[in-house]
């Protein structure tokens, strides 16, 4: 696995963090399942009752607060970016919603159905391929679907 610096953040982050209900997606998930070479962010997921604890404990390990322009089609009850020198931006999300078609799509965040590896806590595939179509990002759903249908024809082989 490439980038050493980032596994450790990752590994500093989640230890940080482990007494919370969150889990690690995004460009960090795909770059973790080998997808994507070179992570931009690190996407983490919380409860909603965890998100403000999760924002303290950030800011008091000197992350900073950016203040982040409302998006017209993001409507998640929380959202908050961090930053700190020699850090991928964090961004932080619960209660994750998006408008579509003067609809508000909402997505539930199931903390049970991440997994902890090598310190870190990931969610699960399947949960960004939701998000990704949520968020319109053919690119990234494209990916995702690949990768899973080679999981399951690989269980398929196996079986």
């Amino acid at each position: 696995m490439k980038h050493p610096e980032l596994q450790t953040q990752l590994q500093q982050l989640c230890t940080k963090l482990q007494s919370f209900q969150f889990g690690i997606g995004g460009s960090c998930l795909l770059w973790h399942l080998g997808l994507e070479a070179s992570p931009n962010d690190i996407d983490m997921v919380c409860t909603e009752a965890d998100f403000a604890a999760i924002c303290d404990t950030l800011k008091a390990d000197d992350f900073m607060a950016q203040n982040a322009a409302p998006h017209p089609q993001y409507m998640s009850v929380h959202f908050c970016r961090f930053s700190q020198k020699g850090w991928p931006d964090i961004e932080l999300m619960a209660g994750i919603a998006v408008k579509q078609h003067d609809e508000l799509v909402h997505w539930t965040f199931k903390p049970r159905q991440c997994h902890w590896q090598n310190q870190i806590c990931w969610m699960p595939p399947a949960d960004w391929l939701q998000l990704y179509q949520l968020f319109n990002r053919p690119q990234r759903v494209a990916q995702l679907k690949r990768y899973l249908l080679e999981l399951t024809l690989q269980s398929l082989n196996n079986s």
